[in-house]
């Protein structure tokens, strides 16, 4: 496994970068009913895959578990590249592993819960975008931060920028 060698300053960005992608999980602990909008947003307890396996309630007990280990584990992550970024932590190859579970587990989430997602499940694809980057990042380029910071800020902004449109679109296909 690579050892994340990148800049001080590269490390304190992106550890505040995973810690931010993963509170963003947080909001598929609630399924909210949004009057402005006329929209759920949220995750709506339910999964394509496993609602046909087992109880639904079991199914909402094990995505809130998973929705939850999600924020942990990149909260962790964040911190300690965060920490390392201040010279309070030393990056080893643990710190890669937990990088790239966090994102696996998020991708892995977002294809198990796909359409429980609301308001649709493509308006989270970008979360799988930024999990795969990170996982590219941590195993193909732990040497080069300011790529990975680069393509990170231009997926989220191009990414708001295709939300809004998106959202736009259907407000407007709606009247």
């Amino acid at each position: 496994m690579n050892v994340i060698e990148i800049t001080e300053l590269e490390q304190l960005l992106l550890g505040l970068y995973l810690m931010a992608h993963g509170s963003i999980h947080i909001m598929f602990l609630f399924y909210h009913y949004d009057e402005k909008d006329n929209a759920y947003l949220g995750w709506s307890r339910q999964s394509w895959l496993l609602d046909k396996v087992i109880a639904q309630k079991y199914t909402s007990y094990i995505g809130k578990i998973t929705w939850i280990l999600i924020v942990i584990l990149f909260g962790v992550s964040g911190l300690l590249l965060a920490l390392s970024g201040l010279g309070l932590f030393v990056i080893n190859e643990y710190l890669s592993l937990l990088i790239i579970v966090s994102s696996a587990i998020a991708t892995l989430a977002f294809i198990v819960f796909y359409d429980g997602l609301s308001p649709t499940p493509f308006h989270w694809i970008l979360g799988v975008v930024i999990n795969l980057v990170l996982i590219a990042f941590t195993i193909f380029f732990p040497n080069n931060g300011t790529l990975v910071l680069g393509t990170l800020i231009l997926i989220f902004l191009y990414g708001m920028l295709i939300h809004s449109r998106i959202i736009s679109f259907f407000k407007l296909q709606d009247k």
